[in-house]
């Protein structure tokens, strides 16, 4: 006779970092599901400059740095709900008035404590705020060597107010997990630096610790040259009517939604499928665009060429844009 076999338990699996999962898509509708059981919520790295200060073990002298940003994500989030408990502030840490420059004294001599051992001796970090937006507080973040030099170009430090923030119907294209994921899908879709596009830079950001370090915007920065069309490549419409760009260039990665306009998806995810989008999109004459039409036609017929479905959807999806448009 056949002994007992007990029923398993099984666990759902998920992803063990984020990277893969905020490059497929984005607008998650279940970022509380996920997020919380994720063993990386890292997505992106701390600045190249910084990196070339580490010699030796860079590996853990970068997770050495990471965490000092996650802490003082932590500990300027803490800064902001005390002063509004204690009614020092109403709005944000201009309130201070005066005091505003005593307390950028003081948090920066704290996070430069805290970065000791990890940057080389002689630097020090300075932190200036900027000013609060609806999901997070910004600030000028700089690294200055012992003269008082910046040994990079100021990064923006945005301070999530609530890592975890859950507003019904919002949620999943702004606040902390929306704008990560969103930072990181198009880096990775547009398939270049985002340097000349009408985008600030990216780095990194925790979903975790409820921050991200991007670029900061001022008459420094990469001027915008190549913006990218992201409504006409992705079918990504852009609905935050409040964050106006800085000098031509967008620092807030919230409020980017799936366009259902131009196919069931919602958007284009697949990379193979953008990118013969992207050759029938950007043709210079009607000429030119009925022979690439054909070459594609003629590819598809071919029972032998590889990702002949892919090839069709990117035609398909052309016509259906052309149809919408006329």
């Amino acid at each position: 006779m056949l002994g007992r076999i007990n029923l398993l338990n099984y666990e759902k699996c998920y992803p063990s970092r984020l990277k893969k999962f905020f490059r497929a898509d984005i607008n998650y509708h279940t970022y509380d599901q996920f997020i919380p059981n994720m063993k990386n919520t890292v997505v992106g790295n701390i600045p190249p400059e910084i990196i070339a200060l580490f010699k030796d073990n860079k590996g853990k002298q970068i997770k050495a740095f990471q965490n000092a940003l996650s802490d003082t994500a932590k500990y300027l989030r803490g800064c902001y709900k005390s002063a509004k408990e204690q009614n020092l502030i109403s709005h944000d840490f201009n309130d201070l008035c005066e005091d505003l420059s005593l307390f950028e004294n003081s948090v920066s001599s704290i996070v430069t404590r805290r970065l000791e051992g990890i940057l080389p001796d002689g630097l020090s970090a300075e932190l200036k705020y900027i000013g609060r937006g609806v999901w997070g507080n910004v600030f000028k973040f700089s690294i200055k060597n012992k003269h008082g030099e910046k040994i990079m170009h100021d990064k923006a430090l945005k301070v999530y107010h609530d890592p975890k923030c859950k507003i019904k119907g919002i949620s999943h294209i702004q606040n902390n997990y929306a704008e990560a994921n969103f930072w990181t899908f198009i880096k990775y879709a547009a398939g270049h630096k985002l340097d000349k596009t009408q985008f600030t830079k990216h780095y990194i950001s925790d979903v975790k610790s409820g921050y991200a370090l991007t670029e900061f915007i001022d008459s420094g920065i990469e001027q915008t040259k190549s913006p990218i069309d992201f409504e006409n490549i992705f079918g990504i419409t852009y609905m935050d009517v409040f964050n106006d760009p800085i000098n031509n260039k967008l620092y807030d990665a919230g409020g980017f939604v799936k366009d259902n306009r131009l196919s069931t998806s919602g958007f284009i995810d697949d990379k193979i499928v953008r990118r013969y989008f992207k050759k029938l999109l950007f043709r210079n004459s009607e000429k030119e665009l009925n022979k690439v039409i054909n070459d594609l036609e003629n590819k598809i017929a071919n029972p032998k060429t590889p990702h002949r479905d892919k090839i069709q959807r990117a035609l398909e999806l052309f016509k259906q844009k052309q149809n919408i448009n006329n």
